[in-house]
């Protein structure tokens, strides 16, 4: 598996339509992406700075994921998202809680 990681500066003043889009535009699209397996999106209030990792079952998907973000770049300069760092890596190991 591969990731593509990001890292994102947000204009707080437009926080409302970054979240509604978000939910409304991104997470759907994200889920479509061709070998999508998760992806999770954060916010840091310390820093105001947003955390992305996408999650792709290969290396071909995960570039085709990253340049599709590239392409994005004006629509999220409308909304007031700078991407600050987009990194492709492979993921070489994972966990999760299987019980309670």
């Amino acid at each position: 598996m591969f990731a593509v990681i990001g890292i994102w500066t947000m204009d707080e003043s437009q926080r409302e339509q970054q979240d509604a889009g978000l939910i409304t535009e991104v997470v759907p699209q994200v889920k479509q992406h061709p070998g999508f397996v998760s992806g999770y999106w954060m916010r840091d209030p310390e820093t105001g700075k947003a955390h992305s990792t996408i999650v792709l079952d290969s290396e071909e998907s995960a570039r085709s994921f990253k340049e599709l973000v590239h392409g994005s770049r004006q629509a999220q300069a409308r909304v007031g998202i700078t991407n600050d760092t987009l990194a492709l890596v492979e993921v070489t190991a994972a966990a999760q809680r299987t019980g309670p």
